[in-house]
């Protein structure tokens, strides 16, 4: 189960011209993390088909359908095994239901009123990577941005002195041709 980010954590949405540029971006977030060079709590991919249509994969939290399968799963096994047939279908259900519930109500990370906004806000024919992060190494975070060619900073509550780090990396990207 994801933990709550820090009160210190900061939102990153960036939007890249192609889904693998983002799929690539969030592994080299990771390796970042893995250096503890940034703290990754939450990770969502938004892309947007050039017809507008909009579709989000979440890496963190539990959807309301993961948990109510999970939850039911359980409940059906200790149900039936405690109380036969009849309370594994009885045990099953409520389980089903309560994670259903439990998911809706703990959102850890990026919230789902954030995603619905960024729905709307990724530019169509664009993907959207939005990071929830904390620990942020500036100077590694803007690296690894430089050989992004394309990516836009679509929104972020960074500090300023961060968020024109973020802007200079963006549009060093887009001087230099990428060759790796």
């Amino acid at each position: 189960m994801a933990t709550k980010p820090p009160d210190n954590s900061k939102l990153l949405v960036i939007s890249f011209d192609d889904p693998l540029r983002a799929q690539e971006f969030l592994l080299a977030v990771a390796r970042l993390q893995k250096n503890d060079e940034i703290q990754l709590h939450d990770a969502v991919i938004i892309r947007r088909d050039k017809d507008g249509t909009s579709h989000v994969h979440e890496t963190t939290d539990v959807t309301p359908g993961q948990a109510s399968a999970g939850a039911g799963v359980w409940g059906l096994l200790l149900g039936t095994l405690f109380g036969g047939p009849i309370g594994g279908l009885v045990v099953g259900a409520a389980s089903a239901g309560g994670g259903a519930l439990f998911a809706k109500l703990v959102d850890t990370g990026i919230k789902d009123a954030t995603v619905k906004e960024l729905r709307e806000a990724v530019p169509p024919g664009r993907t959207a990577l939005a990071l929830l992060v904390s620990n942020v190494s500036v100077g590694d975070l803007q690296r690894e941005l430089s050989r992004f060619p394309n990516a836009q900073l679509v929104e972020t509550d960074m500090p300023p002195a961060a968020v024109s780090a973020v802007q200079e990396a963006l549009t060093e990207a887009n001087r230099e041709p990428f060759t790796g």
